[in-house]
């Protein structure tokens, strides 16, 4: 795989207009300028032309961005393309190159913001550019760039900070795995400590390298009760003569295999239609799934995919490496309120860990965060909550994440400050070994009145008796 490397400027970085500037970043290993030309339909980067010029004369590959602002305005969308592509035209950017369309703007319906990205991407590819769409990874749920790929053929730069300290190179294993269609990744916004955007390219979109020959992607990561099951794709030049895959579990350091499975490797079509050059793509699909065991929880592991010439796995291999994360939780404190006719403080919500493996216990605390003690301790029994496994598939046991309970309440409580603790733990009364999740503090909410009296105070409207065969009385109030 082609993994040149790519920095960006603008127009506050003015010495990029020097000759002198582009040589230094040359002789580190750079071999692609991306300058940004404008945003919205009011503003162009007045040392645009004179940084195009610059990075060209060094030899390198120069590409332009402009920052939107059109959020999900489609007629918006179209007077800022046609802002960009002039732009482009004035400041000497060559036709064939790269034009990105920079998304950073955090509002808007994924809906509209993908259709005005196609408007947006498509006027750049007619008037002779290559469309790019560039984007954080954390704003994913705000456009869908598959819809976008498939109407445009747009390109995919993605931008993912794994430290903010200055690095020379990209950390792999914290690679953003948001499509197959990645093309670049912008992996700091400090290049050698100098505060500058450097991006790793991986199919040469901004830089003119050797042909990709292999890459891989670790798709998706789930939990199927105690399984770990992950699926993904990796083809390789090297892989050729090794009929053998395997899917390895290691620790971070590599110094401990978890759990090793051959795999049969399927059918993935959409691999050559983006590394066209990389051999057997479309028969580089696997999927494995693992026991989820104590020895994992809590940890960072290497999942290692692995073409041999070994039925052992051993012997010569190429590898692929992924990062695992198994130390991930989640919870959410969805009501607390008091209830009427009680004396009780119920709440609601979920939690989901990792870590929660082997511990089958499980509670609720109700805390006072100033007197810093627990008041009380109830025990609950987890609920089916879909939606949590709908959206974290990737954290153990999410789908039975539900809590639900009731704490004793009294007028001594109202407008102190509490917090509510959820609990995991191997003994039955929530000691041990056990894994907290402390949500924010809370202030005691006041006690239910109806008719303005007090739960304690209820006024009656009406009321019947009864007696019933056992001599007990009934008695009914409206």
């Amino acid at each position: 795989m082609t993994r040149s490397l790519v920095i960006d400027v603008s127009a506050y970085q003015p010495q990029a207009t020097y000759y002198s500037f582009w040589e230094k970043w040359k002789a580190r290993g750079i071999r692609g300028a991306i300058i940004k030309l404008s945003e919205s339909t009011y503003w162009r980067n007045q040392y645009g032309a004179g940084q195009i010029a610059a990075a060209k004369h060094v030899g390198l590959k120069v590409s332009g961005y402009h920052f939107s602002r059109f959020i999900g305005d489609g007629n918006r969308a179209r007077l800022e393309a046609n802002t960009a592509i002039a732009t482009a035209n004035t400041m000497g950017l060559e036709h064939g190159s790269a034009l990105v369309l920079d998304y950073e703007e955090r509002a808007g319906y994924q809906s509209a913001n993908t259709l005005s990205a196609i408007i947006f991407c498509n006027a750049v590819k007619k008037a002779g550019f290559i469309p790019v769409f560039y984007s954080y990874s954390g704003m994913r749920d705000l456009w869908d760039y598959e819809a976008i790929y498939k109407a445009t053929g747009a390109k995919l730069w993605i931008a993912s900070y794994p430290t903010m300290a200055g690095v020379t190179q990209p950390d792999y294993e914290y690679f953003p795995a948001i499509s197959t269609h990645t093309d670049a990744w912008q992996f700091s916004s400090n290049a050698w400590g100098e505060q500058i955007d450097i991006s790793v390219d991986f199919t040469g979109v901004f830089t003119m390298e050797e042909k990709v020959t292999s890459g891989g992607n670790l798709d998706s990561v789930r939990f199927d009760g105690n399984k770990l099951v992950v699926n993904g794709w990796f083809a390789a030049a090297q892989a050729q003569g090794k009929p053998y895959a395997f899917a390895i579990l290691t620790n971070e350091q590599g110094s401990q295999e978890y759990g090793r499975a051959q795999v049969n490797i399927t059918s993935r079509p959409d691999v050559p239609k983006v590394y066209p050059d990389i051999p057997n793509g479309a028969n580089s699909g696997f999927n494995a799934n693992f026991d989820y065991t104590n020895q994992m929880k809590g940890k960072k592991l290497h999942l290692i995919f692995r073409y041999t010439d070994d039925p052992a796995g051993n012997g010569n291999f190429v590898d692929y490496v992924s990062l695992l994360d198994l130390t991930k939780s989640a919870a959410n404190l969805d009501n607390v309120d008091t209830v009427v006719f009680s004396n009780k403080l119920q709440v609601s919500g979920w939690f989901a860990t990792d870590m929660s493996l082997g511990l089958n216990h499980r509670f609720l605390i109700l805390y006072d965060s100033a007197a810093q003690h627990e008041l009380q301790r109830i025990k609950y029994e987890p609920t089916s909550r879909g939606d949590v496994q709908q959206a974290h598939p990737d954290i153990f046991d999410s789908e039975l994440s539900g809590f639900s309970g009731q704490f004793d309440y009294s007028s001594n409580l109202v407008g102190r400050q509490l917090q509510v603790i959820a609990r995991f733990s191997n003994d039955e009364h929530g000691e041990g070994n056990h894994i907290d999740y402390w949500f924010e503090p809370i202030k005691g909410p006041q006690l239910p009145v109806l008719d303005g009296k007090s739960e304690t105070e209820v006024l009656v409207h009406e009321f019947s008796a009864s007696k019933a065969d056992n001599d007990l009385i009934s008695l009914k109030f409206k």
